[in-house]
């Protein structure tokens, strides 16, 4: 785990925070890698996480990220006041993900990269792990997931913003980024998580065997694949909520269910 956080330390520490889907989004997806899970992996979790499901850690990474830090065993003296972690990741121009965590000399936010790492700790040191540290890492598991199923965490080489600009919303200026964290999903959706999951988780077996062939860089090429038209629309652009939505909508809820049967057999493979 000390190597792990230690490399998530140095990734990290900066002076904003980029969340993504907004607590419905990342609630969704871990409802439905819930469903999916096995009862040994279930029951194991469970028992991680004192009785509680992973919904309710499923935004923990953007709630409480100084308490996350000292959870996985940094004491921070003098740490900046805003901490995030690793939620984006880079993709080259043929839409493979950049695998390391340092490029040019300066350190990469790779989600993907951590999540490979968490998934391997937690397969192999979790019964070592003390009760926080292991909470810890199922809840950045959990978020990381969700996180690199989202469109606008994705850095290309011509667009390294992440949507971190204003868009006409209709008659509303909003932050290109902040419209994929919530109203995405929510401007059609009236629903809850649970009902939200129960729409869209509509896969046979089938289906989910191939949505979670493969391994989290796999993911991450069709994700990235998937994601840059998203990435299209520039500062200032005035958009149509009715067009827009009909054109990204259908995409935010296929990430967001593959993120799920994405998630959920991670943690199969784990406990």
């Amino acid at each position: 785990m000390k190597r792990i956080f230690s490399l998530l330390l140095i990734a990290t520490l900066c002076c904003y925070s980029a969340a993504a889907w907004g607590r419905l989004g990342h609630a969704t997806v871990a409802k439905i890698a819930e469903n999916h899970l096995t009862k040994r992996a279930k029951k194991q979790i469970t028992e991680y996480l004192h009785g509680e499901s992973i919904v309710k850690w499923a935004s923990y990474a953007d709630d409480a990220k100084p308490e996350l830090l000292i959870d996985l065993g940094f004491k921070p003296s003098n740490a900046k006041q805003f901490v995030t972690y690793p939620h984006t990741f880079e993709a080259n121009a043929d839409f493979t993900p950049y695998r390391d965590i340092r490029k040019d000399d300066k350190f990469v936010k790779n989600s993907i990269y951590f999540i490979e790492k968490i998934a391997d700790d937690l397969k192999h040191n979790a019964k070592n792990m003390t009760d926080s540290a292991r909470v810890a890492s199922i809840a950045l598991l959990v978020h990381f997931v969700g996180d690199m199923h989202c469109p606008e965490h994705i850095r290309y080489p011509d667009d390294q913003t992440i949507g971190y600009y204003k868009v006409w919303w209709g008659k509303e200026q909003i932050r290109y980024h902040s419209l994929w964290d919530t109203p995405i999903i929510a401007s059609r959706n009236p629903w809850g998580f649970s009902d939200t999951a129960a729409n869209i988780d509509i896969c046979t077996k089938k289906e989910i065997a191939q949505i979670t062939a493969g391994t989290p860089y796999d993911w991450g090429y069709e994700c990235a694949e998937l994601s840059y038209p998203v990435h299209q629309i520039k500062e200032g652009a005035k958009l149509n909520k009715r067009l827009y939505l009909n054109e990204f909508q259908p995409l935010a809820e296929k990430q967001i269910r593959n993120a799920g049967y994405r998630l959920a057999s991670l943690l199969n493979s784990i406990f």
